[in-house]
């Protein structure tokens, strides 16, 4: 430093000596408990902002309407050639898993258990996850999409309500359309039951025995519980669809994660409300 500049000209420290910026810790393991339970909550409470939303806004007008049948069509008539399949041969293996079960007591019961099994739990499921798979993950792509291009602030713009315009007409259609493919489902697994019973060798019943035995331990309420199961299935799977459609962000990849994400929570739903379901229901 010279005797006429009494500035101090402060150098850069060498790289050594420099402070190191503070690290980011990565959580342990009660933060990242904690960070998925704020996630399962966070995604429960816009799923029910969703319903309730929808709720209010039910009702039908010739736009609706019109938009309803489409959603049917898309839910219920497309899918009964799946429903079919898959009920058919559920039936069938029913039938060949309780026969082969039962050679050494009685197979005269052949006919309630499949008719049991379809009726009260396994139509009722299968169709849920079977919607679930096909229609819910197009909802929740179909929303997520609109939802990455700015066409539900688009809706916003013109004065249309996103729920009103895309949530409702899937609610009703779904809610209609799921607890008609039960009973579609239950009588398909039965017919394939029926269908067993009189071309398998191994199956010593008559097709009179099996529906008899069936009609004679079938009763309404086991009926009212698959289109129950069926109708808060329903609700399940479009409020889901709708709810991870509605929050995709990310783009593409965005829309790929909210779809995956919709079935997976709607398979845990339906299992889940299943449950319930039929705990209720043997409590009435």
């Amino acid at each position: 430093m010279s005797a006429t500049n009494d500035t101090v000209i402060m150098q850069p420290l060498p790289d050594r000596q420099r402070p190191l910026p503070p690290t980011a810790h990565a959580p342990g393991f009660l933060g990242r408990v904690g960070r998925s339970v704020l996630d399962v909550l966070q995604i429960l409470g816009e799923s029910v902002f969703v319903f309730f939303g929808t709720l209010r806004r039910l009702r039908i007008t010739g736009r609706t309407w019109t938009r309803i049948m489409a959603q049917m069509v898309r839910i219920g008539t497309d899918t009964l050639p799946l429903a079919f399949l898959v009920s058919l041969f559920v039936g069938m293996v029913l039938v060949v898993q309780a026969a082969d079960q039962l050679q050494q007591y009685t197979q005269e019961i052949l006919g309630s258990i499949v008719g049991l099994a379809m009726t009260k739990e396994l139509g009722p499921v299968i169709m849920g996850f079977l919607i679930a798979g096909r229609v819910g993950s197009s909802v929740a792509a179909e929303i997520g999409s609109m939802n990455v291009n700015d066409e539900i602030n688009a809706l916003r713009t013109m004065d249309i309500d996103p729920v009103l315009f895309l949530s409702v007409p899937r609610f009703i259609a779904m809610i209609v359309a799921l607890p008609m493919l039960v009973l579609y489902a239950d009588v398909i697994g039965i017919a394939g039951g029926a269908v067993v019973v009189a071309a398998d060798p191994a199956v010593k019943i008559s097709v009179h025995q099996y529906l008899d035995n069936l009609t004679q331990w079938i009763n309404f309420k086991d009926i009212v519980v698959g289109l129950v199961k069926g109708f808060v299935f329903a609700v399940i799977v479009s409020v889901i669809g709708c709810t991870f459609g509605f929050r995709t962000k990310g783009g593409s990849e965005g829309v790929a994660v909210s779809t995956t994400a919709a079935v997976v929570w709607s398979f845990v739903l339906i299992i889940v409300f299943d449950y319930i379901i039929v705990r209720l229901a043997i409590l009435f």
